[in-house]
């Protein structure tokens, strides 16, 4: 939490950009800086012409946790970004992809595009294609582009808004989590007023037929599990449905860590069984039942045997 914190004071601290040049696009650009989200192994065997591997992974921590500012800004460098070009994403794991170009819109890249098209078919369907270029170890360039400074909102302001009621919650999580039937974090259920919006159903309706959701009027601000999913959904609310949003990018796992802090549907995850119980098989526990019934039997006849010695001894 503290490097996620460092990171969103760092773009406090500098000047906003404009979120106009963000959008899924279907078909690839020309003269865009591709960047590949996809596993290196991937990337480097076959990408689009041009292309510069930068995998979701590269971007992750343990548990998926954002790394501080400069060393997100760093590799942005060694991937040869400066933030002043027209990037086009592309990827197959579609939360992978809409991560890495929501975090670059985020650290103020100037144009973001992402290719809504798994790369894999646009390959199939014959698009130049080349290996991909793997990001060096030093600096090619310093990204320098001013980041957007009101997109991330910390803890403590959402606890403020909550507080006078100003803020218009969109919980991007499945249902199922939304109301605690489902629990991946150290409780279930959601932040208090938060309205039910998951990822899967704006993602359905981006298709050009698709019947559009219906979004709440005004800002909002956005969360999911973590920030991992959390700048996910933030691409799909901006770059998909031109949504004016924000993010908790913390999400409901960090919020759910501190039973201090309000929550509505809470629910809490089974308690873990015993190891021994866990691991033991209905066939363990049936040899196991066995073995004590011929204990028991053993001791019986042992016992008759040793009373009719006994009486024998004595009638002698």
């Amino acid at each position: 939490m503290k490097r996620l914190a460092a990171f969103a004071v760092l773009l406090f601290a500098l000047p906003a950009q404009s979120a106009e040049d963000f959008a899924y696009v279907r078909a690839a650009e020309p003269g865009a800086v591709v960047v590949d989200t996809r596993p290196l192994a991937a990337c480097r065997e076959k990408s689009l012409a041009g292309a510069r591997c930068l995998p979701a992974e590269d971007f992750l921590g343990p548990h998926k946790r954002l790394p501080s500012a400069r060393d997100i800004l760093w590799l942005l460098g060694t991937g040869g970004l400066s933030g002043n070009e027209s990037v086009l994403v592309v990827g197959q794991d579609v939360v992978a992809r809409d991560f890495v170009a929501g975090l670059l819109h985020v650290a103020g890249q100037r144009s973001v595009r992402v290719l809504a098209e798994p790369v894999a078919r646009v390959l199939e369907q014959g698009a130049d294609a080349s290996p991909g270029r793997e990001r060096g170890m030093i600096r090619e360039t310093v990204f320098a582009a001013p980041m957007r400074d009101g997109l991330l909102l910390l803890r403590d302001e959402l606890r403020g808004e909550l507080r006078t009621s100003k803020a218009t919650l969109l919980d991007g999580r499945a249902e199922q989590e939304y109301w605690g039937e489902t629990v991946r974090a150290a409780r279930g259920g959601h932040l208090p007023g938060a309205v039910s919006l998951p990822a899967l159903r704006l993602r359905a309706a981006l298709g050009p037929a698709a019947a559009k959701p219906v979004l709440p009027e005004g800002a909002a601000v956005a969360y999911a599990h973590d920030a991992y999913e959390g700048l996910a959904y933030l691409t799909l609310l901006i770059a998909g449905h031109q949504a004016p949003a924000r993010l908790y990018a913390e999400g409901w796992a960090e919020w759910a860590a501190d039973g201090a802090l309000p929550a509505d549907a809470v629910a809490h995850p089974d308690r873990a069984q015993p190891a021994e119980a866990k691991s033991q098989s209905p066939q363990d526990g049936g040899a196991r039942q066995n073995a004590m019934l011929f204990a028991a039997l053993a001791l019986i006849l042992a016992a008759f045997g040793l009373g009719w010695w006994a009486a024998k001894g004595r009638t002698a």
